[in-house]
């Protein structure tokens, strides 16, 4: 599916505020209120928006602890491996590689324990050769 300039905007204003209101978003890019709900309805059909998430302010609880977990397999086991590494709760975004590693995983755990814990689960998967674990420091900068 093609998209114009207006989904184009939509899609801006919906990754700024997710929770911006159709009649809002219906202001500021010019359309009535139904033919924005149509649209987002066929951008969520299509599968351009697959969903709608918070992120966390400084100001809240600890959010926990991010990482990385960088993992080579045997051979080309991604796509039998990547659907129980999906299950895992803990687990935020799953993405094969080319190259040296094969798979990137993002991991959000409550601390240090539990994401040795994770680590531990996934080195056991059928198919893991190695994990190398990588907590993130800091993030200066998230566009997501």
């Amino acid at each position: 599916m093609a998209l114009d300039e207006l989904d184009g905007r939509i899609l801006a204003l919906l990754e700024a505020n997710g929770r911006e209101s159709a009649t809002k978003l219906a202001a500021k890019v010019g359309l009535s209120r139904s033919a924005i709900q149509e649209r987002v309805a066929r951008l969520e059909r299509d599968g351009i928006i697959q969903g709608y998430t918070i992120r966390r302010g400084r100001g809240g609880p600890p959010a926990g602890v991010d990482a990385y977990l960088f993992v080579r397999l045997e051979g080309p086991a991604c796509p039998r491996v990547a659907p129980l590494v999906r299950e895992l709760p803990e687990v935020l975004s799953i993405e094969s590689l080319a190259g040296e590693l094969d798979m990137l995983i993002r991991v959000r755990v409550p601390d240090m324990t539990a994401l040795n814990a994770l680590r531990e689960r996934v080195a056991h998967l059928p198919e893991v050769r190695t994990v190398t674990t990588t907590p993130v420091l800091a993030v200066h900068l998230d566009r997501r």
